[in-house]
């Protein structure tokens, strides 16, 4: 697989673009699990995601429930639907034939796929949980469980009786998150997991683009064909309930980050970044937005808050 074009590289790794898809991820997995004043932190620089993905502490079972129902799942979808677009736009404009688009996967692949294969398992440095979970979804079986979830996101019969943000939600948790990690690979070094918000400006480098980190998957061009197939389920879903046009949103928009993150339809840093140049209005746009998050994770960072799980892996039914 070639290389996206370099404009398309630089905008995903572009510090803004990293710290608000980091920002965005964090807000929603670890909203209901925040202590008032945590939460204050958060609040008080715009980042309050109206719809939490992810429940409080299950004190029966240690684990946190995806939530299903509160249409976050909607969230999800068109954030990334955004990111997208952002891209599709500045490819256009590019005029590369190897891309003219970003293109997901028709089908989540085969472990004995030859384009795409499964890169080997491999060791987080002092992180043995984590370690374990990228071999356990490294090996064929997990490739059995996607596969059956994919049969029942794809199916009309199915998606006519769920709502858009259950079927989001679910895509998310029980099938996205594990191609993310599937399909991650070994890294000379990772940012630290769970830590104090680490944003070193050494992990802005365009070769830091580990799948398993929400700072830096953006740049991995594997992201757009995992999300390229996590969109195309909208799509489908339109055409199981007899629906065109539009998508039906629940919210105008949905939520895509704090106020300014989006605008006409665009996701705002997406757009900024991928249209900045040394001088120009966007680019003085763009700093303005990575200056409030810089003060934003500083203030995290004072408060003591760190960072939810990489990209949590549910196993669950629509």
């Amino acid at each position: 697989m070639t290389a996206f074009p370099k404009p398309v590289i630089d905008a995903m790794a572009d510090r803004a673009m990293r710290m608000h898809h980091m920002l965005w991820h964090t807000t929603r997995d670890s909203w209901a699990v925040l202590t008032a004043d945590e939460k204050e932190v958060f609040s008080a620089h715009g980042w309050v995601p109206p719809r939490p993905s992810r429940g409080p502490m299950d004190p029966a079972t240690g684990s946190r429930p995806v939530e299903l129902d509160n249409k976050s799942g909607e969230d999800f979808l068109y954030m990334h639907r955004q990111m997208i677009a952002e891209v599709n736009s500045i490819l256009a404009e590019v005029g590369d034939p190897q891309h003219p688009h970003a293109q997901g996967w028709a089908a989540i692949p085969a472990p004995d796929d030859l384009d795409f294969p499964v890169p080997p398992a491999y060791v987080l440095p002092g992180d043995p949980d984590s370690t374990q979970g990228i071999q356990d979804v490294k090996l064929p079986a997990e490739y059995d469980r996607l596969h059956a979830l994919e049969m029942q996101v794809t199916d009309p019969a199915v998606l006519h009786q769920i709502s858009l943000g259950r079927l989001g939600a679910a895509v998310e948790f029980f099938i996205h998150n594990a191609l993310h990690m599937r399909w991650s690979a070994q890294m000379p070094e990772y940012r630290p997991g769970g830590d104090a918000f680490d944003v070193d400006h050494k992990w802005d480098d365009s070769a830091y683009n580990w799948l398993g980190d929400t700072y830096s998957s953006h740049v991995n061009p594997l992201f757009w064909r995992i999300h390229g197939w996590v969109d195309a389920r909208i799509d489908d879903w339109m055409a199981a309930n007899g629906l065109q046009g539009q998508v039906p949103w629940s919210f105008d928009p949905p939520w895509s980050g704090p106020e300014g993150g989006h605008d006409h339809g665009h996701h705002m840093i997406a757009h900024l970044a991928l249209r900045a140049q040394p001088g120009n209005a966007e680019a003085d746009a763009l700093q303005t937005r990575l200056s409030a998050m810089e003060t934003t994770v500083e203030d995290l960072k004072r408060a003591g808050i760190r960072e939810p799980a990489r990209f949590p892996i549910h196993h669950g039914e629509l």
